[in-house]
């Protein structure tokens, strides 16, 4: 079942609401794991395991598969994910579904915008051992295309999902959306612009993220029922 079709109140016990808090703690575990000398040790050999070490240290593998890195990286890139959105936007304003629209704008802006106030509030350096893989313009932890693409591609997904009635599309287009996430995520390790960490941190508070919004997706939907009746 899609989860924007599920209505129910959540309750203290509820399975979404003891998986956002398990995801939380194990977010702020990454965070401060990140800053510890074991944790700054094994970030460091786990990116150096995916780069080349000469003359100067850049990403693995032939010159086809650097460029490969660098386009795959774009699929969490703000630029890719506006314009995902304003298209599927577009396809649900012409289908008149506005609240499904502004729903799911809110899900993803409000999770864009998180992703760089956590960026802000623990200010870590980027990675500075390979050479001129890719411009950054933000700190490192966590990061931003990680929690981005998945908070963006799960919401467009789960919205795009609720247009069909096949259990199987619906899951296959979740599964294609967390693909396109761990490739964009994996792709700023083996460039060397994020460490492991970053992105693992990433994703965790991306499906944080997603999580809350459904809680209160269905807390809104609960007093809007009891309001009609």
């Amino acid at each position: 079942m899609n989860f924007l079709d599920r209505r129910s109140p959540p309750t203290a016990t509820d399975p979404a609401i003891v998986l956002t808090a398990a995801l939380a703690v194990c977010f702020t575990f990454i965070a401060w794991w990140t800053g510890t000398e074991a944790g700054s040790a094994l970030d460091r050999h786990l990116l150096l395991a995916l780069q080349s070490v000469g003359d100067t240290t850049s990403p693995r593998g032939p010159a086809w598969l650097n460029e490969a890195g660098r386009d795959l990286t774009a699929l969490g890139s703000i630029s890719v994910l506006t314009l995902s959105t304003a298209l599927v936007t577009g396809w649900l304003l012409l289908t008149r579904q506005l609240s499904l629209a502004l729903g799911m704008l809110i899900v993803i802006a409000g999770g864009i915008a998180a992703s760089f106030m956590l960026k802000w509030g623990f200010s870590q350096p980027r990675p500075d051992l390979v050479s001129e893989a890719t411009q950054v313009f933000t700190s490192s932890f966590p990061s931003s295309h990680a929690m981005s693409s998945l908070v963006t591609f799960v919401a467009l997904a789960a919205v795009l999902g609720r247009q069909g009635t096949l259990a199987a599309a619906r899951r296959y287009m979740i599964a294609a959306a967390l693909i396109l996430s761990l490739v964009s995520g994996f792709s700023r390790v083996y460039l060397g612009v994020h460490w492991p960490s970053d992105v693992i941190g990433g994703w965790m508070a991306g499906a944080v993220w997603l999580l809350v919004a459904d809680l209160g997706r269905r807390l809104l939907l609960t007093q809007m029922d009891r309001a009609k009746n």
